[in-house]
């Protein structure tokens, strides 16, 4: 299938949302993403690996704020952003903007977060979608163990399986040193690495 055509220049991308901005707007959800963000913070070596980091220019973030995994991740990517001299972040809401949306499907969803970074000239550097990898293979043995289990036509128990499945998620975030941030970390590292190299 052909590359679908980014509908994104400089003139879109101002109408987005700075973080600042997308906080604000979050209503009842903001509390949760403001304690990840005020916890995500980077290692001092993080900090300098992405102050180094040239070429970056714009940085777009799709984003709702019912999502678990934009609560979780977007305030470390947030974190990452500020890190990296130039670069500028507008964040944009999936729903509303979904000519965006669907040139960066996951596996044919509309997974989020999805953050994509741009050089000056829009040419697309790499982009990094939902959650790391680890974080992923940890959710899908907890849903197996809880949503995976409650009966599909029981709606209680369904609700209280995504309760349980959302709490031990949530858990895996708060564990010391954040080893799942340090892996989106890494994942973000490796793709400037690869995709920034030196020719």
């Amino acid at each position: 299938m052909a590359q679908l055509q980014i509908p994104l220049d400089s003139a879109r991308f101002s109408k987005g949302m700075t973080w600042k901005d997308y906080m604000a707007q979050m209503g009842d959800t903001q509390k949760r993403t403001e304690e990840n963000y005020n916890r995500a913070n980077l290692t001092d070596e993080e900090k300098k690996f992405f102050s180094d980091v040239k070429g970056v220019k714009y940085v777009l973030m799709l984003a709702e704020n019912w999502c678990g995994d934009v609560h979780r991740n977007s305030p470390l990517i947030a974190k990452i952003i500020e890190a990296i001299p130039g670069a500028e972040l507008r964040v944009f809401l999936r729903d509303q903007n979904l000519d965006i949306t669907d040139c960066f499907l996951n596996n044919g969803y509309r997974s989020i977060p999805v953050v994509v970074f741009f050089d000056a000239n829009w040419n697309e550097i790499g982009r990094w979608i939902e959650r790391a990898h680890p974080a992923t293979s940890k959710a899908a043995l907890i849903r197996s163990k809880t949503l995976d289990m409650a009966p599909k036509e029981d709606k209680a128990k369904q609700d209280a399986a995504m309760n349980d499945f959302r709490s031990q998620v949530n858990a895996l975030y708060q564990e010391p040193g954040g080893p799942l941030w340090r892996a989106a970390v890494a994942e973000v590292r490796t793709l400037f690495e690869t995709k920034l190299a030196k020719k």
